[in-house]
Parts: structure tokens; C-alpha cells; sequence
């Protein structure tokens, strides 16, 4: 399984599109860390691999995320992050 944030230069069957959003809460002591998506990104690749697995796909292309940072009028913020992207497979020989 591979993922990618472009396309490829070869021939491939199109399985679908995967997407996958985590959130993480932050308490008042972790405002400081609103920048810190690291962990959420390995979360969300781990989710598309595992969708893109279960259309029997080799891999996702074209990955795009979309970081999001939510405040609410009085709790914590919550930090979002939003992965899509192109499951595929590559054709068999024979």
C-alpha cells in the first residue's frame, strides 16, 4: 500500500474515492500546541489506508488535506483535519 500527494505517470484503475477526518480536543493548558498536526496526519493516512484496502486498492493518489482549527464561544478548540483522495489499482498481467 502506498499513498501520494500526486498522480502517477502509468496506467491504473480508478477503485474510488477514500476520505478520513480526526479531531483532537484541546484543553486549556494545550492551546499553545494549535499548530502541532503531526499526529493527527498519521492518523488520517492510517484511515485511508485502511478504506483503500477494503476497495482491494494498492494505493491512494492525489491525497489533499485540509487542516481546520474550530473555536467554540466558550470550551477548547478543537483542531480537525480532513484527507481525501483517489484509491487505485494497477492492472494485472497476465
Amino acid at each position: 500500500m502506498f499513498l501520494s500527494t500526486s498522480g502517477l505517470n502509468q496506467s491504473y484503475i480508478l477503485k474510488g474515492i477514500v476520505n478520513a477526518t480526526v479531531k483532537r480536543t484541546l484543553k486549556a493548558e494545550e492551546l499553545d500546541e494549535v499548530d502541532q498536526f503531526n499526529n493527527l496526519y498519521a492518523q488520517v493516512q492510517k484511515k485511508l489506508e485502511n478504506k483503500a484496502l477494503e476497495l482491494d486498492a494498492d494505493g491512494v493518489i492525489d491525497i489533499r488535506f485540509v487542516p481546520q482549527i474550530v473555536r467554540v464561544s466558550v470550551g477548547p478548540k478543537y483542531m480537525l483535519l480532513h484527507g481525501y483522495g483517489t484509491a487505485i489499482s494497477f492492472p494485472k498481467k497476465n
